[in-house]
């Protein structure tokens, strides 16, 4: 039998964050992307979450390297959390923009990394041939990939769209796609996240007469929130902002380190004289004034969330201000997004987005037309939709059948599924069992359903501390029980509650004589009490018991 090559992805597949996949041939493997996504709102105390790679930990010294394609932090912001799993054997490869903001990340941490610039032509890792194609997307410098295997040729179409009037001139290499194309591709990994448009991506380039118009006649100051790795949308923001003798001030650590690296690497020019520093705000009157500013997606603590909510030191939202969110909502984060707006909005602000004016955001992924192109410019055998959610992937599926692909030459995968090819067929051959990875602070993976159920059940109903002294020999109560309660009832109004509480606790330990098992206690104290409270106010707050041996 000849060896067969096989695409496991980690993150990515019907969702549009957590990008990471694994290509494995004769028990060598190629990474593409480690990145981020966004927990849900019942993820009480997430911050992100990350591909499970618990899959690869036994195969470290099989990885031949690792692809980043380019610079958002769905794509690369996993980094710090996934490589000291994987270890740091093996190199690192990108785009100079997109090396440089991974970089950063892992600076943060203290992490060294192998990083190489991807070059222009052919890379060989192990049995993989890299050849990297450029394309536009809403982040500069992004590349698609061609890998070669001895299987056939795989070309990994993430996030582009064909930008034919880009904001810095470096248009999509369709005629590098056409002759690859040319060589027979076995599949095609293709973004379906707008598979539901028909209508062809509007350029990036058309945005600065957009800002032009919003900041035109703005008694107050503007205020503008982009991605942070937006690198051309700042650019004419700022164009914009100078054309009305506005002074400029970056806020935010994201956006003031991206603006940093990208300047430095040479990817944004900017107007030193016009910019100020941001401890300097204060300093100029608002109708001279434009913050682009962090927090565009309605991050908790971002340095939006916390302007709308007047508790940042340096930015103040006034009735004369105008807000601009020359961005949308990742899917998944609108709940975020439309709170941070209604609350800029209690301001008195005005507050525009692309629900009321379309035009202030242009998507950086591909339309249904865009998707069709690559199809015809690559030819695959092979369809395997990425970078959406399900109902992007069944799209494009209808989009592709009507180019006359079968059904099953049109792979719709979940995350974990093990995708199998040889040169005449593709199949599911496994799935891994793959979890949800959660970072909590410092923390990650060490945060699970059990965990994000009791934050819930605090956030509702509140919690009970129930602290119990307990003689150890006898094990009967010595002492008074406390009872300690916080979100679930006004204690010196409730006093029937809590002497409900300390006679069920009273009761578990009756009869008991010596224990051994204080876990058992605990436990049957939290079961106990739950019931009773349940009972009397038909709310289950978080019981906590302590015994303590006296």
């Amino acid at each position: 039998m000849k060896p067969s090559l096989s695409l496991i992805p980690l993150g990515g597949i019907g969702n549009v964050t957590k990008n990471m996949y694994v290509y494995a041939f004769e028990n060598q493997y190629l990474l593409v992307d480690c990145g981020m996504g966004f927990p849900d709102p019942t993820m009480l105390g997430v911050d992100l979450l990350i591909p499970d790679v618990s899959y690869l930990l036994d195969k470290k010294e099989a990885i031949v390297g690792l692809i980043l394609t380019h610079a958002h932090d769905d794509h690369i912001a996993g980094l710090p959390y996934i490589l000291p799993q994987l270890g740091t054997n093996f190199p690192i490869y990108g785009s100079k923009l997109t090396i440089g903001f991974a970089a950063d990340r892992l600076h943060e941490f203290g992490i060294p990394a192998r990083f190489q610039e991807l070059p222009d032509g052919p890379l060989t890792l192990g049995p993989f041939t890299i050849n990297p194609i450029r394309v536009t997307h809403s982040v500069p410098d992004a590349r698609h990939l061609a890998i070669t295997t001895p299987a056939g040729i795989i070309y990994h179409g993430t996030d582009f769209k064909f930008d034919l009037n880009p904001v810095d001139g470096v248009l999509p290499d369709l005629q590098k796609m056409a002759a690859i194309g040319s060589q027979g591709v076995l599949a095609l990994l293709s973004d379906c996240l707008n598979a539901e448009s028909n209508d062809f991506s509007q350029s990036e380039s058309t945005l600065k007469e957009m800002f032009l118009r919003e900041m035109r006649g703005v008694k107050g100051k503007c205020v503008v929130t982009i991605m942070s790795s937006n690198i051309h949308r700042i650019s004419q923001a700022v164009e914009a902002a100078l054309a009305y003798n506005r002074k400029v001030a970056f806020v935010g650590r994201s956006i003031e380190q991206n603006v940093a690296t990208a300047t430095k690497l040479g990817f944004l020019k900017l107007p030193q004289p016009h910019l100020i520093n941001k401890r300097d705000i204060k300093n100029v009157h608002p109708k001279h004034l434009c913050v682009l500013i962090a927090g565009s997606q309605g991050q908790i603590g971002s340095s939006l969330s916390r302007a709308a909510e007047g508790e940042h030191q340096l930015v103040t939202i006034t009735p004369d201000d105008k807000v601009i969110f020359a961005s949308e909502a990742i899917p998944g984060n609108e709940q975020n997004v439309y709170s941070t707006i209604d609350t800029l909005s209690k301001t008195g602000a005005d507050v525009t987005y692309s629900d009321i004016d379309a035009s202030v955001h242009v998507s950086g992924h591909s339309s249904s037309i865009e998707q069709k192109l690559l199809i015809n410019l690559i030819k695959p055998r092979h369809l395997i939709p990425i970078g959406g959610t399900y109902h992007h992937m069944i799209q494009y599926r209808k989009n592709a059948r009507s180019m006359g692909y079968r059904d099953d030459h049109i792979h719709l995968l979940d995350n974990g599924q093990i995708l199998k090819f040889d040169q005449d067929r593709a199949w599911v051959d496994a799935t891994l069992d793959l979890k949800n990875v959660m970072v909590d602070g410092l923390g990650v993976g060490d945060v699970g359903h059990i965990v994000l159920r009791d934050r819930a059940r605090m956030k509702t109903d509140g919690i009970v501390v129930i602290i119990v002294p307990v003689e150890q020999q006898s094990g009967q109560v010595r002492g008074d029980i406390e009872v300690i309660s916080r979100g679930f009832v006004y204690m010196k109004e409730s006093q029937d509650i809590v002497t409900a509480i300390k006679t069920e606790a009273t009761a578990c330990l009756k009869h008991r004589g010596v224990v051994t098992d204080w876990q058992n206690i605990r436990k049957k104290i939290e079961n106990s009490v739950q019931k009773k409270l349940y009972d009397l106010t038909e709310r289950q707050p978080l019981i906590l018991p302590v015994v303590m041996e006296v």
